[in-house]
């Protein structure tokens, strides 16, 4: 009987150890899953900030850009203005498709673009906007008072500072990004 007793109760230890055993591999299966899990989170979170760190960026480049050549095409107007008094047909079209792709790239970047660019972007906006109304009025001969080819020089080289805040904000916007992607990682 003793026996019988013996073997029954290290049959039961066996079993239990047994089902002990694989419940303790399930869970250190199912942490391990959660562990591989949560580190392909943090690699798309990683990824997909800095794909959008480098949206960010190609969309500051072509705002910047478009801003420049815009400025330089009103520049190029206030130049003829000054000499001819008018702008030739062809001036006319190139500033309306510089101005179309500066708008274009105005509203892109007023989707990417953070909070403290934002202000900066609008600025850069206003004067912009306020030149090209003063070229196509000078060039329609619909002038307000105070409209003149000198005003139009005053307020293109009013406009560098601007432009120069631009970039600052956004490389320092680029470098604030970066830098809390790198303390994520």
């Amino acid at each position: 009987m003793l026996t019988l007793s013996a073997a029954v109760i290290g049959s039961a230890v066996s079993l239990v150890s047994v089902l002990v055993t694989q419940r303790f591999t399930q869970q250190v299966h199912r942490r391990e899953q959660d562990r591989i899990e949560r580190h392909r989170h943090e690699d798309l979170a990683r990824a997909r900030a800095s794909r959008l760190l480098e949206e960010r960026q190609a969309a500051y480049v072509r705002f910047s850009a478009a801003a420049r050549i815009t400025r330089d095409a009103l520049a190029a107007c206030m130049h003829d203005m000054r000499r001819a008094g008018t702008l030739e047909e062809t001036r006319r079209e190139e500033l309306k498709q510089r101005w179309d792709t500066y708008v274009a790239q105005h509203a892109e970047t007023h989707i990417i673009a953070s909070s403290d660019v934002l202000g900066v972007v609008g600025r850069v906006n206003g004067a912009l906007r306020k030149i090209y109304g003063l070229v196509k009025r000078l060039d329609s001969g619909s002038q307000n008072p105070g409209d003149s080819v000198d005003a139009l020089e005053d307020r293109i080289d009013d406009l560098w500072p601007s432009l120069v805040a631009l970039r600052e904000a956004m490389r320092c916007d680029l470098d604030l990004q970066q830098s809390a992607e790198q303390s994520a990682s």
